[in-house]
């Protein structure tokens, strides 16, 4: 068999061993007898399956082996680096990781530019395909061309990952598989700080502080000694209690102090240590048995996460049925999902906290006084009482029901219904203990309970009726027209409040001062959407293809007499290599393929349920409301951000050529597509004057133009009978232009604030940075102040960067020998930047790397800084910031250092917290063994032993010293902003065993 390695490099340097259409028999796709690239036969839109041949749009597809190669517990995270196009990204570390996945950029400004997941030819969800066991996978196929996805209409815009869960066996035997895996993960880095300072405010050591503005670990009256820390756990006295009674307690004094410990620095240890192995136990057992017209299979699966942050936990169970019969002209299937998860957190923001500890506080000494709300410092709480203290509990049920009956009128004509229920519920319990002392300097902390739910209900249903004929002997069409219908209903309700009476019962009928369930604490949500749609495929002989979509589409969320759209497609794809003689045996070029499509396609999902209908809402505070919400007389206000009545969806025309060639049988292959995508009608929300009452409308204005080049290289090396090396290269870019906004506006801020944000700006690529930034001189110095010394800013923010890759490389390599398999993937993303709220959040109290490494009792000169005498630069080398408060005498150089950094200048100078987002990360490496038939004898059909690692190596932009991870986004339709509590990123290290009897 000919064999390509179609490689799946993501958006990435990728490594992945079995990139290949050599590993084609074991996707959802018809391979066997098959010997050409062109001949491998895909699942795409709506469950229709095509040679590669007839494909007149980009796709790829992702095997089962590749998915749970390095035993990820997590199919989305697993597609990483495994398919170019594509970027897959941790957008929040946790117990339950967050992941966005785009494909080919951005095509909106404010709805949503995620990938649509189908599972199993329903519309389902990227939360779903994060709790679906890998082992239940067959193939992941990722359409990512305009033309692949235009059956699924506004819901495909943003292109489709299709996904094909396992059928049985047709062996007529009953088969039994397990699959067990154990990881351990760890921070896999830590960001800098600097370590030459010690806990304190003004240079003195003060054992309450949360500032490194202490002294240095030089000094001699604290060098090598040992000093209080924190928060008094114990009294002068040193009977073992804090005695509540005794007026000569002093808190802040050093026989007061909770802990002692040398004065000096622990590095990067000291937070790093705060965080334990975490672990993460799988196991999935799959029994299956059929023959060629019904099977059956059942699969349970198991996973169990202890996080890095002790006592963060997830528990998941789920189940997986599918069923299928055939009955004379009937085909029967049926597919029953369940998925149970359990998760417990505490507040992620103790990691911001964690970096605003001076490096010389051992964290650690406080883990066996949970008790006390205060550990080191009188301003945060001590991460230890958060942990036992401040939880947040979630369980989510899902269930799943998929039915289908599929009846053959005779050989050219078939009708198949599809229908699907899917039910999500969440409950939410989020509770925090209160504490307090009669006399410790330390702010109460007020206990509270808040308790969520959400019933989410959709519905979906397909009709299709399937004709193949040929119209002459050398002509075939295949035509589907079909109709579709999706309902989804959404309940949420919410209570809660503060102030719990009886400790430990975490009950609404248990606090002081519960919050009632007025105004929009209570929801409930519905919309549908109709569709007609049709596909025509015609084939001439064996090399050229046309095919040919349309879709009606009417949804709910539009207003009422602007609801009906038609989205059209229309593509071709020619095979030379079978077309012309003198190229159909070709010992080099043995397949080439060229194919083009164009398509358009709607988007809506900027807008809400009931956006398009005016809707009032409750005032609040005089004179709306004289008693409040718990009594008195209501009143209502209109909605001050409106939506045009007149509102239609966006509208993307995809444009796209592709070229896929093998060489030497296979042996060398290319995949490769340019493609342009331009979107009109943007959803905007536009600000509006005061004077109207209304503060902004959701209108359409706007342009984007989005272009892309794709390009994947496999070739292989070494084949033979015992040893195969497969490699790919991949390369990725992609740019979306924004060609126009508004006339009276073209800067619209998608988020951020007042010193930076991330940007869609007329004539720049969505998105930028923005922010203010230092003036400085032709040579980039940074120019300051002649009398103050302080550097001078931009009053306006200004452009520091993009926050898409300006190209991404993939590398995947796969080696095999007789029953040893090696594996490994990696990328690599660069050209644009990131903002760390890290960075900026241990800034102000002394901790930035900057705020160091020269005496700070002495005045401070900005570095690499200038002045204007009148006429010219000059280089400063004497004038210190806060120069005439210096020599007034009205501050003195560490007061003044404490200002620059925790105050108005560097600290909101956006500059010095946007860094470059450059990045190379291994994502996973493999080893596995799988033993022979000798070995194992005939009751055992498959035994294969393995080792992995996911994460195991970083290396970031030199400006990046840990102070976060790119990808990171604390909202994933805005990357390139991360927040200062969230997480680092993990390394996972594990070991797996699977068999088959």
């Amino acid at each position: 068999m000919k064999k390509l390695t179609k490689s799946v490099l993501a958006v990435v340097l990728t490594a992945s061993f079995t990139v290949s259409y050599a590993q084609k028999s074991k996707m959802k796709v018809d391979t066997a007898g098959t010997k050409e690239i062109g001949e491998v036969i895909v699942t795409g839109a709506l469950g229709i399956k095509k040679k590669v041949d007839a494909q007149t749009s980009a796709q790829q597809v992702v095997s089962a082996e590749q998915i749970t190669q390095a035993s990820n517990p997590n199919t989305l995270s697993s597609l990483t680096g495994k398919v170019s196009g594509v970027q897959i990204t941790q957008t929040n570390v946790g117990v339950n990781d967050t992941y966005s996945i785009l494909i080919r950029g951005t095509r909106t400004i404010t709805g949503s530019n995620e990938a649509l997941v189908v599972i199993d030819n329903v519309v389902s969800s990227a939360r779903v395909l994060q709790q679906l066991a890998p082992e239940a996978i067959e193939s992941v196929n990722i359409i990512k061309g305009g033309a692949g996805a235009a059956l699924y209409g506004s819901q495909g815009v943003n292109g489709v990952v299709v996904v094909t869960t396992k059928r049985g066996t047709r062996s007529k035997k009953l088969s039994v598989s397990y699959t067990g895996a154990v990881d351990f993960e760890t921070v896999a880095f830590m960001p800098d700080r600097q370590t030459e300072y010690g806990q304190g405010w003004d240079g003195l050591k003060i054992n309450i502080e949360n500032g490194a503005w202490g002294p240095s670990f030089k000094d001699p009256e604290f060098a090598g000694k040992v000093v209080p820390y924190g928060i008094p756990l114990y009294d002068f006295n040193g009977n073992g209690i804090i005695d509540y009674n005794d007026s000569n307690f002093d808190p802040a004094g050093d026989e007061g102090a909770s802990i002692f410990s040398p004065f000096s620095s622990f590095g990067k240890k000291q937070v790093k240590n705060f965080f334990k192995t975490g672990s993460i136990f799988q196991n999935t057992v799959t029994v299956n048995a059929g023959d060629g017209d019904s099977y059956v299979l059942m699969s349970l699966g198991n996973v169990d996460r202890n996080f890095m942050v002790q006592d963060d936990v997830l528990k998941r169970t789920s189940a997986l049925f599918k069923a299928g019969m055939k009955v004379n002209k009937w085909r029967f299937e049926t597919i029953l999902n369940y998925v149970r998860q359990n998760t417990s957190t505490t507040d992620q923001d103790i990691y911001y906290q964690l970096l605003q500890s001076a490096t010389d506080i051992p964290i650690t000494a406080w883990k066996n006084y949970s008790d006390n709300a205060y550990a080191w410092n009188k301003y945060y709480n001590n991460p230890y009482w958060y942990i036992k203290n401040d939880r947040h509990n979630s369980l989510s049920n899902f269930f799943n029901v998929i039915a289908s009956a599929e009846y053959e009128l005779n050989k050219h004509i078939n009708f198949i219904y599809r229908g699907n229920v899917q039910y999500t519920g969440q409950e939410t319990n989020d509770h925090g203990d209160g504490w307090s002392s009669t006399i410790l300097d330390a702010t109460a902390v007020a206990s509270y309970y808040n308790k969520y739910k959400q019933n989410n209900f959709t519905y979906y249903g397909d009709f299709l009726a399937n004709f193949d004929y040929d119209l002459f002997s050398d002509l075939n069409s295949k035509l589907t027209l079909g109709h579709n219908y999706q309902e989804t209903r959404l309940d949420n309700s919410e209570s809660g409040g503060t102030g719990i009476i009886i400790p430990g019962i975490y009950q609404v009928w248990n606090l002081t001062n519960p919050t009632l369930p007025y105004n929009l604490n209570n929801k409930s949500y519905f919309k549908n959407m109709h569709s007609f749609f049709g596909s025509l495929d015609l084939a001439y002989k064996n090399y050229l293809y046309l095919n040919a979509t349309a879709r009606y589409e009417k949804s709910s969320v539009l207003p009422v007499d602007n609801r009906d759209y038609f989205y059209p497609s229309v593509g071709v794809s020619f095979v030379p290599t079978k077309a012309f003689a003198s190229l159909t045996n070709n010992k080099i070029l043995n397949y080439l393929k060229v194919a083009a499509s164009v398509s358009k396609t709607g988007n809506s999902s900027a807008i809400g349920y009931y956006d398009v209908y005016s809707r009032a809402a409750l005032g609040s505070g005089f004179p709306y409301s004289v008693s409040g919400p718990t009594g008195g007389s209501l009143s209502f206000v209109i909605d001050t951000a409106p939506t045009d009545q007149n509102i239609k969806p966006e509208f993307t025309t995809k444009k796209e050529l592709n070229l896929l060639f093998g060489l030497f049988n296979d042996r060398i292959t290319f995949d490769g597509a340019v493609y342009r995508e331009d979107t009109d009608d943007l959803i905007t929300r536009v600000t509006t004057s005061n004077a109207s009452g209304i503060s902004s409308n959701l209108i359409n204005v706007g342009k984007l133009k989005g272009t892309g080049i794709e390009a994947n290289l496999n070739f292989t090396p070494i084949k033979n009978q015992d040893l195969r090396w497969d490699i790919g290269v991949s390369y990725t870019s992609n740019k979306t232009v924004v060609t126009k906004l508004t006339d009276d506006a073209k800067s619209v801020r998608l988020a951020g604030n007042s010193f930076m944000g991330v940007y869609a700006d007329e004539g720049q690529e969505l998105s930028v940075i923005k922010g203010i930034v230092y003036e400085r001189d032709p040579e980039g110095r940074i120019v300051v102040d002649a009398s103050t010394g302080l550097p001078n800013i931009t009053s306006t923010q200004e452009i520091l960067g993009k926050t898409t890759p300006k190209y991404i490389l993939g590398l995947t390599t796969n080696l095999s020998y007789k029953g040893f398999k090696l594996g490994v993937v990696m990328d690599y993303r660069t050209g644009h930047k990131f903002y760390s709220g890290a960075l900026q959040g241990f800034t102000f109290n002394g901790l930035n790397v900057a705020s160091a490494g020269f005496d700070r009792s002495q005045p401070y000169v900005v570095p690499n800084s200038v002045y204007w005498d009148g006429a010219k630069y000059v280089q400063n080398t004497n004038i210190a910031i806060y120069q005439s408060n210096l020599t007034a005498g009205t501050t003195d150089p560490q007061t003044a250092l404490q200002n620059y950094f925790g105050g108005s200048r560097y600290n909101t100078v956006a500059d010095n917290f946007v860094l470059d987002a450059t990045a190379f990360k291994v994502r996973e490496i493999s080893l596995s063994y799988t033993f022979p038939n000798s070995l194992t004898g005939d009751k055992i059909k498959n035994l294969t032993i393995g080792v992995h690692a996911r994460n195991p190596f970083y290396k970031f932009a030199d400006e990046n010293k840990g102070y976060g991870d790119p990808e990171t986004a604390f909202d994933p339709r805005y990357r390139g902003l991360s927040n200062a509590g969230q997480y680092p990123n993990l390394k996972t290290f594990g070991g797996s065993v699977s068999l088959t009897f």
